[in-house]
């Protein structure tokens, strides 16, 4: 603070000796304000690590359930130039041979030849694709081919009907092309104009033996035959559940060699959930390290974490192993506990795992794995909703962390009444001394006029 800095009567720096007393009141108090709100932040960056790390298990027990990670399967097809495949988690595990008899193809029709530059006149298209259909009009004034697309393409009612010109040596072509593949895919186009305009090269149905438009490509449908007996089709080159939780890509009739079979190998993905495992125990892990951390206590060196005594880490540690041990209703007999599994709590309180034993659980009790952390009341949804319990938006962490931020802000606001307490201070002051020293001044003119006054000795 500042206020004028003109010379005094007195000789003395008021502003700076103001200045020195408003900060020896403000000092303390701003230093306690400060202490308390670098106490808070502390705190507020703890609660955040905590609930982070309690978050990533959350997380990765929401994914475990909902997308039944613990239930891999994979599947492998041994010619993938003809097709590949992917299994869900309902697959069931086995060998199949797949014959590619046919790819499913979109529909594509061409007209005869044109004057891409003629103006066609006036008429409509009534074009459909399968079961849908839209009417495009064509005005006189924009009738020429290229107008003819745009109208097409941008008709707000187009469900996937792609208009383009081709040329070739005898001239321009319009060509139809749909967007989606399969039988029931197909284009149709008749014509609403004149006899004689050239809007009436654009007219086609399949089912006439004479069409002004010529077919480029069929619709086809994508067929194959499993085990030389079940023929299944589909409107498009992916076929769903043909064998059960198996999608199948189809990519070609055949391959270099002429083949057009492959065999598609069905298996429990135990790699993909033993590595699960593992990030589920590493997760916890990082967990318990990070709590530890937040509430260590060195009684050698006094050095404590910001979380020292804090009731939150004893209790979700507390309530993490006690459901780390708890067997799991409703399991399989062959897994209801983590341990069963081959996941063990040490004696420093971290998880190990015991890889004979989850090796052998996956080789002989795969889907009993799958069951124990996936099913409704399994492994999984217990930690999500422990774990919840205390990071949602009512949980213990919230709620600790709601009350740090109203701290924080009352100190804010502890802050600002203390700038304006010391404005004042400052103000009262400034004028305390500017009144001495015009006292002083006045009082100085006064002797230097008696002075005068004396006769010279």
């Amino acid at each position: 603070m500042n206020i004028g800095a003109a010379a005094t009567a007195s000789g003395f720096d008021i502003n700076g000796m103001v200045n020195k007393i408003v900060e020896s009141e403000r000092a303390p108090k701003e230093a306690r304000i400060n202490e308390r709100r670098d106490n808070v932040d502390v705190n507020i960056s703890a609660y955040g690590k905590l609930k982070s790390s309690l978050n990533e298990l959350k997380f990765m027990m929401a994914d475990f359930r909902r997308n039944h990670t613990l239930s891999a399967r994979t599947a492998s097809s041994d010619n993938n130039e003809v097709l590949t495949a992917k299994a869900s988690h309902e697959a069931i595990p086995g060998k199949y041979t797949v014959k590619v008899d046919q790819l499913a193809q979109s529909h594509k029709i061409v007209s005869s030849t044109f004057d891409e530059d003629e103006k066609m006149g006036a008429g409509k298209l009534a074009i459909s694709l399968g079961a849908t259909k839209f009417d495009v009009e064509i005005p006189e004034d924009e009738s020429k081919i290229i107008d003819v697309v745009r109208l097409i393409n941008r008709h707000p009612s187009n469900t996937g009907v792609m208009a383009s010109v081709i040329k070739d040596d005898a001239g321009a072509r319009l060509v139809l092309s749909a967007d989606k593949s399969g039988e029931q895919n197909t284009i149709k186009v008749r014509v609403d104009a004149p006899p004689a305009s050239t809007l009436q090269k654009f007219g086609f149905n399949a089912h006439n033996e004479v069409s002004p438009m010529s077919e480029m490509q069929a619709a086809k449908d994508a067929k194959v035959v499993i085990d030389g007996l079940a023929t299944v089709t589909s409107d498009n080159n992916t076929i769903k559940d043909a064998i059960k939780g198996v999608d199948l890509n189809l990519v070609a009739l055949k391959d270099s060699k002429g083949d057009s079979d492959a065999i598609i190998d069905v298996a429990y993905d135990r790699v993909a959930v033993g590595g699960a495992i593992e990030q589920f125990v590493n997760a916890y892990n990082q967990f318990y390290q990070t709590s530890q951390e937040l509430a260590k206590f060195d009684p050698e060196t006094q050095e404590k974490g910001p979380l020292v005594g804090d009731s939150i880490i004893r209790t979700v540690d507390n309530q993490l192993r006690s459901a780390f041990s708890a067997p799991i209703e409703g399991a399989p007999e062959t897994v209801k506990t983590l341990s069963e599994l081959g996941v063990m709590t040490t004696m420093a309180g971290r998880l190990e795992i015991d890889y004979d034993l989850l090796d052998r659980q996956l080789e002989q009790n795969f889907t009993d794995v799958g069951e124990f952390f996936g099913s409704r009341k399994g492994f999984a949804r217990r930690i999500e909703d422990l774990v919840h319990a205390h990071t949602g938006i009512t949980g213990s962490i919230k709620s600790r962390q709601n009350s740090l931020n109203d701290q924080m802000m009352r100190l804010n606001k502890e802050q600002t009444n203390l700038d304006r307490r010391m404005q004042s201070v400052y103000q009262r002051t400034h004028d305390q001394f500017t009144a001495m020293d015009g006292a002083m001044g006045q009082m100085k003119g006064q002797l230097s006029s008696m002075m005068s006054m004396m006769p010279a000795a």
